[in-house]
């Protein structure tokens, strides 16, 4: 496996790296990070081999990225190529042309893992999201297996890319061993609630997750002042600039009563605080496209943890709560949609009881047991038996029962 972040961090490269070891032997090539020693995890060994770049102290500007980029792939493409591998897993499109060119020297299959869709993630100039479309429409033609994390992504990869059809394997999170999810009770973030209300009961809803622009996290602060509900929003992530202006916007239009911030926590330590609220958001702007495409990863970490939706209106968050009522969605543009959006769940006790139930069943049918399965059977066809046209005949069901 090729990764351009850190193992060690990367919750969905680790289950895909550990249920692969469960067959076979996996070895994670990272850019960042001292490498860790070879551990057992799922059953089988997930080596990993971390390294840095000489250039990486060269200054930020376009000629040092393209000396940067090129040692990137190098070395990289070296230290795949040298493990003389039976077959190369490049996560998201940075990592697929080192694995092409690993691929000249010691031959193998290339899978192509997109966790993005790469040219549309809106932190690109203009020209360099015209490039990197290039690119994968490129290497879209020279792999040969493809992943994507949900249908409305891969729709866009075949139809606007080129793409071979992709294998669904979508970001779910693992489920829950009966009796071992964490208690509200003994939630820190309900200590946290109850100290920053001074004890008044009100109804939780939490954002948990990066505090970014593309949260647009803004528009929910416009809505606030039109909840009727009494309820308290939790912000819950890492400091960062935007988390700064945020918290301006709450000071200047005297939200504090309503709005609190909590520091960002481990992914071991969230369930304990995810299971708290009583309702949890889901929100991006509608730009760029891969915001828009997205199935975010929160929305089933709140089922998970038995916590009802609010949620955009976006492809992917409303296929889920068409087929489950687990709450509510909204128009990201309308604080006034957002504010109903709130009081319709919070503000109705038997509603939310109906959308708490309902969770039980996303966590029956979505979670990593479940998505594993398609990740299994590609590796399968690839080292066993061609899978191209099962995959096509799956894709083609899925595209016409929309």
């Amino acid at each position: 496996m090729l990764l351009q972040g850190r193992y060690e961090t990367d919750a969905r490269v680790k289950r895909e790296a550990r249920t692969l070891a469960e067959k076979y032997k996996v070895r994670v090539i990272h850019l960042r990070g001292h490498g860790e020693a070879s551990s057992s995890d799922g059953g089988g060994q997930v080596e990993t081999e971390g390294f840095d770049l000489v250039t990486r102290r060269l200054p930020k500007n376009s000629f040092f990225w393209l000396l940067k980029f090129g040692e990137f792939c190098a070395r990289i493409a070296w230290r795949a190529a040298r493990n003389r591998p039976d077959a190369y897993h490049a996560h998201d499109l940075p990592m697929v042309l080192p694995a092409l060119m690993a691929s000249i020297f010691h031959r193998a299959p290339v899978v192509y893992d997109s966790h993005e869709l790469y040219s549309e993630m809106g932190m690109h100039s203009p020209a360099m999201a015209r490039l990197w479309r290039f690119v994968d429409r490129w290497v879209l033609s020279r792999v040969d297996r493809v992943i994507a994390v949900n249908q409305s992504r891969a729709d866009v990869m075949v139809k606007e890319l080129g793409s071979p059809i992709p294998f669904i394997v979508p970001n779910l999170p693992m489920r829950t061993p009966p009796g071992e999810s964490p208690q509200k009770d003994d939630s820190p973030l309900s200590e946290f609630a109850a100290r920053h209300t001074a004890g008044e009961p009100r109804p939780i809803l939490l954002y948990q997750g990066a505090l970014m622009p593309g949260r647009a996290l803004d528009r929910v602060l416009e809505a606030v002042p039109l909840v009727r509900t009494p309820f308290l929003l939790v912000l819950l992530g890492h400091k960062t600039p935007y988390l700064d202006s945020l918290l301006e916007i709450v000071r200047d239009q005297g939200l504090s009563d309503r709005v609190a911030y909590h520091s960002g926590v481990g992914s071991d330590e969230l369930p304990s605080y995810t299971v708290a609220a009583d309702a949890g958001l889901v929100i991006y702007a509608k730009t760029p496209l891969n915001n828009y495409l997205c199935a975010p990863n929160k929305l089933f970490e709140y089922c998970m943890a038995s916590v009802p939706v609010i949620g955009c209106d976006f492809p992917e968050v409303r296929r889920v709560l068409d087929e489950f009522p687990v709450g509510e969605l909204f128009d990201v543009d309308s604080p006034e949609s957002i504010a109903g959006a709130i009081d319709r769940l919070l503000g109705d006790p038997e509603r939310l009881r109906v959308a708490r139930e309902a969770t039980a069943n996303v966590r029956e049918r979505n979670h990593w047991g479940v998505a594993k399965l398609e990740l299994e059977r590609l590796y399968s066809g690839l080292f066993d038996r061609p899978a191209g046209d099962a995959a096509e005949a799956e894709f083609e069901a899925r595209s016409c029962a929309e």
